[in-house]
């Protein structure tokens, strides 16, 4: 079939197909595209789609931004297109905030849906009033900016996903956030500062990831939460008086729903704070996986992990991330005496085991998973890199262990 050369495919094909195109391309390549013919000079106006970032504009020739030429790009954009705005996505590191501040007035008149503002190696930039306007949001990501909620403040009803990274706002405020936003179902926080004392209100919410400091961690009326990840960054919390309920209990014991659990860095040591109990007062029947970084000379986070273990009848994930110090004889005579404990893994499947080191607590471990899985399919072990390890011994070992499972393997990941 021959084709007319003369005839402008592009030209005709269907408004949709056209916008979907030009979404798909840098805004920079999108606007020019207005210089094609009569007929593509507006086409680009309609893209619900706006994504600005440095290279939204050309540079000079030594490389540099200037500053004036991307306000007037953006600042034309936003004039001249029309129709409904879906995402605006600003990521820079020079722009005056006083620009940035007319722009976020334009998008709450706009009925933005998916907003992102990410300034990096800058002053944080402290969003104005009229963003607490934008009531049709759905998406939100702030990253270096500081936020103050107007005490008339009611929260953002169409909010489903909220992402705040180095953000500055009080414990009071962020409490506040979440809880007024009711349609929220993913929140990850990332670095906040000013926030110590973290509460996390949400009906609706499903998943739940956080990595940076607190004091402490608490989940208020958050039945459908699903998913929580914790990476504590410091050892430095507060203690409990005697007697009183180790964090474990306080912060995981309401959430009943969990189908997948990580704790990284400090967080066991801080789950482990207060009087641990031989079993958890409640079962965590949902709980598929598990992710724990973990210290096995401490006797307490290895009391942490085991009572996740036996609260998690349908556990079929296991991910063990071994973080190493001075081994005592302590830990090791727990491990030897463990067989008397109550925990069977009936439908614990895969084992990823990590940062190895051949020590008697890590094999120990593994023996009593070995034993206690009668399911089990793949135990993979990876030695922690750039350490010496006897790798032959070590080998020897794992495959002397008794398992209760017939077609269980052992994966071995040699440092190359």
């Amino acid at each position: 079939m021959r084709l007319n050369p003369s005839l402008d495919l592009i030209s005709n094909l269907p408004e949709q197909v056209i916008e979907t195109i030009l979404v798909h391309l840098p805004i920079r390549d999108a606007v020019r595209t207005s210089v094609l013919s009569h007929n593509w000079r507006y086409k680009w106006s309609t893209i619900p789609e706006l994504v600005f970032h440095e290279n939204s504009i050309s540079p000079l020739e030594d490389g540099t931004i200037r500053i004036d030429k991307l306000v007037n790009f953006i600042d034309r954009v936003l004039l001249l297109r029309k129709g409904p705005l879906h995402k605006f996505d600003l990521s820079t590191l020079f722009l005056n905030h006083s620009f940035i501040d007319a722009w976020i007035l334009f998008l709450s008149r706009n009925g933005v849906k998916e907003l992102t503002l990410t300034f990096q190696y800058m002053k944080p930039y402290r969003v104005p009033y009229s963003f607490f306007s934008c009531q049709a949001i759905s998406c939100l990501n702030l990253s270096s900016c500081i936020l103050k909620l107007p005490s008339v403040f009611k929260g953002f009803s169409h909010l489903k996903s909220l992402n705040l990274e180095s953000v500055i706002l009080s414990d009071e405020e962020l409490e506040t956030l979440i809880s007024n936003c009711i349609a929220l179902e993913r929140l990850r926080l990332i670095e906040l500062e000013g926030c110590t004392r973290i509460k996390i209100r949400g009906l609706n919410l499903q998943h739940f990831y956080f990595s940076g400091e607190f004091d402490h961690i608490c989940f208020i009326d958050a039945p459908q939460l699903s998913f929580v990840s914790i990476n504590l960054h410091t050892s430095i919390f507060e203690d409990v008086e005697q007697g009183e309920s180790c964090n474990l209990i306080k912060v995981l014991g309401p959430l009943t729903g969990l189908e997948k659990l990580a704790i990284e860095y400090f967080c066991l040591q801080f789950l482990a704070v207060g009087n641990l109990p031989v079993r958890l007062p409640v079962t965590y029947d949902h709980l598929k996986s598990i992710s724990l970084e973990i210290d096995f000379e401490d006797l307490n986070e290895t009391l942490v992990m085991l009572c996740l273990l036996q609260s998690s009848p349908n556990l079929h994930e296991l991910e063990i991330m071994s973080d190493h110090s001075v081994v005592t004889e302590f830990v090791e005579d727990f491990w030897e005496a463990q067989g008397h404990l109550d925990c069977s893994m009936n439908h614990l499947r895969v084992v990823r085991a990590s940062g190895i080191l051949g020590l008697a607590p890590e094999l120990q471990f593994i023996k009593f998973l070995l034993v206690s899985s009668p399911v089990l399919e793949i135990l993979s072990v990876t030695p922690k890199p750039d350490e010496y390890i006897k790798e032959t011994e070590m080998l020897t070992e794992l495959l002397r262990f008794q398992r209760a499972s017939t077609i269980a393997k052992i994966v071995y990941n040699p440092n190359l």
